[in-house]
């Protein structure tokens, strides 16, 4: 394997200070359980531990986008019409590959993350709210939400409804469980006869991705916001 360079500290402040993320903070106290039969002690709220989850999920996916920026901005130019027909890109130098590779590792990352800040929050507004539920999914603690605090799920609603956000969760449900859709290639299906046919797989480039994680992290810093105490 070959070499991939790693951003320098300059390189890599650089990029954060243009972030969607600068000036954006918070702390685990911003989401104290605020729930009536919580405990007091010594004279203080017990800080509800999905709030330091989170942070630690969103210090995650703050370097992972760090990461992907760099490489991205390095050059990937994996346009789909410059593919030739063994799905190698036409204008690929040899450190395009590298790139491509850091890009789409990082940007993977990205998206589980993103998405695990998302469920973080989701537990928190179940402990916040006494929530009963099997399992918590963030739009389905949303829903919730309706009768709980019509305010916030109208907040939350909206996010959840964003085309961006409906991107994003069709790209991280892809790479989970699917063939990765920044990955060319052909894979196979059964038609209604029983007859193996080969489908081109759909492909996001990198500039795609690029932008649809720009909005994510807009939503999510909106949902963080819409949750503060």
């Amino acid at each position: 394997m070959k070499y991939v360079r790693y951003p320098t500290e300059e390189e890599w402040h650089e990029i954060l200070s243009h972030s969607p993320f600068i000036g954006f903070q918070f702390s685990s106290d911003d989401f104290v359980n605020n729930a009536p039969d919580v405990t007091i002690f010594f004279n203080g709220p017990i800080i509800n531990s999905y709030g330091s989850l989170l942070v630690h999920r969103f210090r995650a996916l703050l370097e992972s986008y760090i990461m992907l920026s760099f490489y991205y901005q390095l050059g990937i130019p994996d346009n789909v019409e410059d593919k030739n027909t063994s799905g190698i890109f036409k204008k690929f130098e040899p450190d395009h590959f590298g790139n491509k590779e850091k890009f789409d590792y990082y940007s993977d990352v990205f998206y589980l993350k993103a998405f695990a800040c998302l469920e973080a929050i989701g537990h928190i507004l179940k402990e916040r709210y006494n929530l009963t539920v099997k399992r918590v999914e963030f739009k389905n603690i949303v829903g919730k939400m309706k009768n709980e605090n019509p305010d916030l799920f109208k907040k939350l609603g909206a996010i959840i409804e964003n085309n961006e956000f409906f991107k994003a969760n069709t790209y991280r449900n892809q790479i989970t469980h699917n063939h990765s859709p920044n990955l060319p290639g052909i894979h196979r299906l059964k038609d209604i006869n029983g007859a193996i046919i080969e489908v081109e797989t759909e492909y996001y480039n990198s500039k795609m991705v690029y932008r649809n994680i720009l909005s994510v992290s807009e939503l999510l810093k909106e949902a963080i916001e819409a949750i503060r105490e």
